[in-house]
């Protein structure tokens, strides 16, 4: 079985909030290597047009965020449905129907992730079951994510790849 980081930029921090880009990466935690990589960007519209929300003090917050950041969210973008099908088809490539899907936080990026699924009627190619969160991975071992940060914060795939690398760090402490 092989794992997943992803990591989500969106326009609202609650479950069916617009998703700006997709991140995602690879990893092979015992041998602490990064693998195939993915990332796409979405046409917000596109998610609106689907019943995905925005929460305007998200919007504020983008407003504080690095020109870098900003700027990666605009190139290339594709509609939700494109972007929730590549997605899929690049899981599917890389992981068959059992891999672990890891994401900084229980309740953000996979449940947000799996919404935007829902909201086009289509079904996760994760099991629930096979939800990790890199949060409390790094907490037991008094790790941050940022101690191996990796590119521009909030580029989703520079994060998923720096959340990756600190998991793959802190099992590594642990012997796993």
């Amino acid at each position: 079985m092989t794992d997943i980081m992803v990591d989500l930029e969106t326009w609202g921090i609650r479950p069916g909030s617009v998703i700006l880009s997709i991140g995602a990466v690879v990893f092979d935690p015992a041998r602490r290597t990064l693998g195939e990589e993915f990332y796409v960007n979405i046409d917000p519209e596109s998610a609106k047009t689907a019943g995905l929300t925005v929460d305007q003090s998200t919007l504020d917050w983008w407003e504080k965020q690095a020109p870098e950041a900003k700027a990666a969210l605009e190139p290339d973008q594709h509609s939700l449905e494109a972007a929730i099908g590549a997605f899929h088809a690049w899981w599917l490539k890389n992981e068959g129907d059992g891999g672990r899907l890891w994401s900084h936080g229980a309740d953000f990026d996979n449940v947000l992730l799996r919404e935007a699924y829902r909201a086009l009627s289509w079904e996760p190619p994760w099991k629930f079951w096979n939800v990790r969160c890199s949060r409390t991975v790094l907490a037991i071992g008094n790790r941050r994510a940022d101690g191996s940060r990796y590119g521009t914060h909030h580029n989703a795939l520079h994060d998923a790849k720096s959340q990756a690398l600190a998991v793959m760090a802190a099992l590594h402490d642990f012997n796993v």
